[in-house]
This record gives C-alpha cells, structure tokens and sequence, in this order.
C-alpha cells in the first residue's frame, strides 16, 4: 500500500482550517498543494476525499445498509465501474471523510483498461442481480472518453441478466440521478449525494469487500485531531 507523504496530515490541517474559513475550495486545494509539494494522488484525495465534518456527517446520514429486495436502482455507472477499475489495476482507492469509498486514479481523459472495464460491470451486475431489484438504471456520462462503447459493455450484459435493466446515455447525470425520486442511488460523486433525495448506497466498496480481500486506507483515521464521523455498523 503506498504511504502518505510525510506532510499529507498538515495539508488536511490546513485544508480544512481554511474551508472552515469560507475560502474558496480550488483556490485553498492550489495553495496547500504547492505548499507542501503533494503529488497527483495526493492532490485528488485532499480534493475528493477531505470536507468539513458537518459536511461529512450529512453525507454519511443518506448512505443506507444492504438494499432490501424489490429495490429501484440509480447507478451512476462509470463512477462506480472506475472506482472498481482503480482497485483492479492496483491503483489508490481510499475512505473519504464522509465514509464513501473513492478513487485517486485520474482516468479523466485517459485510457481505461477494456478487460478490466468488462471485469468491474461483471461484479456490479452480478452484485446487482443478487439484491433481487426491481429494476436497475445505469446513467452513462457522454462527457466520458469513449463513453459509447464503455456503454455498450452494460448494454450487452444486460441482455442476459435476470432482471429489468436498462442504460440511459446523458449529457447531465447528476442532474438525472439527483431528480430520482423512488429507489436508490449507486455513486461516490458528493455533489450527488449532496443534492441526492434518496438514500445512497456505496456499491464500489460494497463489491470490493465482498470479492477481495481490500485494505483501504481511511483519511478519517490519518489525523488524530480530526473528528471525523464513523461509519455505523451495518444492520
């Protein structure tokens, strides 16, 4: 597992004091980052992985258990199938804050691995398919290189899965997944969860724990003096 840098924990420090201070966040991620020289991964978890506590503590109050059976769900779909990519080409995923389960890998723009692309929409169909849904809906971003045929990969296996599915391809994901009103939501974005009016359900981290044997590191544990709120144990 690679380690932090030796001033990763001040950089929390003072992210956060300057956040709490109503700074500007990309103005405050700029300077810190210079400050203590983070790297790129580094740089990603601070920016996606480090908010306020009560930000936090909101967040983690819309992320519910195991779905019950008979559940609508809303998966943002490349979201969650990278975060699984990440974790299958050995690339940092951590705990964020808020207790959701991201990624520091930077795919933005860059090539994604095919086979293991087909390797994460497996796991999430046959996770999926075992929670006995009454449907499944994956929203696909359009913005995403090569958005059409990573699709097609969803398109394709839903034609042999056991139950109601189907790909809808946008230009404005958020705003579909965010407008749901009945099921629940599948993702790790926080501007969805923010704005998310239903319960959310971390399926990335739930697949990983349940086909691997993963050890995530958890930025609510690396500085002492930071009280992050804790996950509750599932009921």
């Amino acid at each position: 597992m690679d380690k932090f840098s030796v001033h990763f924990c001040d950089a929390i420090r003072d992210y956060l004091d300057f956040r709490a201070r109503k700074y500007p966040a990309k103005s405050v991620l700029k300077l810190i980052c210079d400050r203590y020289q983070l790297d790129a991964a580094e740089r990603t978890m601070l920016f996606r992985g480090i908010t306020l506590p009560e930000t936090a503590q909101n967040r983690l109050a819309k992320l519910c258990g195991l779905p019950p059976a008979g559940s609508l769900f809303h998966v943002d779909y490349f979201n969650q199938c990278l975060i699984i990519v990440s974790y299958l080409t050995g690339k940092r995923v951590f705990i964020s804050c808020d207790g959701v389960l991201r990624d520091a890998s930077g795919f933005h723009g860059k090539k994604i691995p095919e086979h293991l692309f087909l390797r994460s929409v497996e796991l999430v169909f046959k996770t999926l398919e075992s929670f006995r849904p009454a449907g499944i809906i994956f929203y696909a971003d359009n913005q995403i290189n090569r958005a059409d045929q990573l699709a097609s990969v969803a398109d394709e296996l839903s034609g042999h899965a056991s139950v109601n599915c189907r790909i809808l391809m946008t230009d404005k994901a958020d705003a579909e997944l965010t407008s749901a009103t009945e099921g629940i939501i599948c993702t790790a974005d926080s501007a969805i969860i923010d704005r998310a009016q239903l319960p959310v359900f971390d399926l990335a981290k739930y697949i990983l724990e349940n086909n691997f044997n993963p050890v995530f590191q958890d930025l609510r544990n690396i500085c002492a003096s930071t009280q992050f709120p804790q996950i509750p144990p599932a009921t």
